[in-house]
């Protein structure tokens, strides 16, 4: 395990199987998510200047649970900022998996991918990287690349603090949604899954991805709610995109 400015490699190799949700003081501290967009609007200049200008590639950015491109908007700034092609998912707040959303999240998708010049890179936060990478593992041929941010990937649905929430706003169990998709499948395109180590939504471990010759865990300091906005998560990003 090695570190470089505050990010970690493969983090937590040797955490438990399934760690359970944060506790009750990593939620309390995902306020400071406010200071942290404080904290980025003071760099952004100055990490706009930084970061690889070179290729540009057509970037779809998927929200959170109960977010919408409003959440995202400081992460494609910035990547549109550096010459990335980049759109939101356009479909208002992500309220989950009820019957026909996936479905139209699809075809949102085939529609960029179809205006796309080349295979397109999808970033999702938290439920959004569930849904990239579903989209990566249906559509392999049209995605060159998945970045997730917070999102258990690991398929450990409930080891954190929204479960309960997303099933009385979605209407359907966690492990019974309503659309036939793999939750911990690991698409067949090369994969960054991003964890917060301040997590305290999904819990760090949840948001890894199981080992696979094109994926990657890195792990950054911060909170989850934080994530769309964080430095070391939009470096790994832009960093990811320039990757040839």
């Amino acid at each position: 395990m090695t570190a470089r400015d505050g990010l970690t490699d493969g983090a937590f190799d040797d955490a438990p199987d399934h760690p359970g949700a944060p506790g009750r003081l990593a939620y309390a501290a995902e306020v400071r998510a406010l200071a942290e967009l404080a904290a980025f609007r003071k760099q952004r200049v100055a990490l706009i200047r930084d970061l690889p200008h070179w290729p540009s590639r057509d970037v779809l950015v998927i929200p959170g649970f109960l977010s919408g491109d409003w959440a995202t908007a400081p992460l494609r700034g910035v990547l549109s900022a550096i010459g990335h092609r980049v759109e939101g998912w356009e479909m208002g707040r992500n309220m989950g998996l009820r019957p026909g959303r996936f479905e139209e999240l699809e075809t949102r998708f085939l529609d960029f991918a179809a205006r796309a010049r080349h295979p397109v890179a999808l970033v999702g936060w938290s439920l959004g990287g569930l849904y990239a990478v579903e989209l990566a593992r249906r559509y392999p041929q049209a995605v060159r690349q998945v970045i997730t941010l917070g999102s258990p990937v690991s398929g450990l649905l409930n080891a954190n603090n929204a479960w309960k929430l997303y099933e009385k706003v979605a209407g359907h169990p966690i492990d019974s949604a309503p659309v036939n998709w793999q939750p911990g499948a690991l698409p067949p395109v090369p994969f960054t899954a991003v964890a917060a180590r301040g997590d305290g939504i999904v819990h760090p471990v949840s948001a890894q991805a199981r080992p696979g010759p094109d994926v990657e865990n890195i792990d950054v300091p911060g909170s989850h709610s934080g994530l769309g906005w964080n430095p070391w998560a939009i470096r790994i990003v832009a960093d990811r995109l320039a990757r040839n």
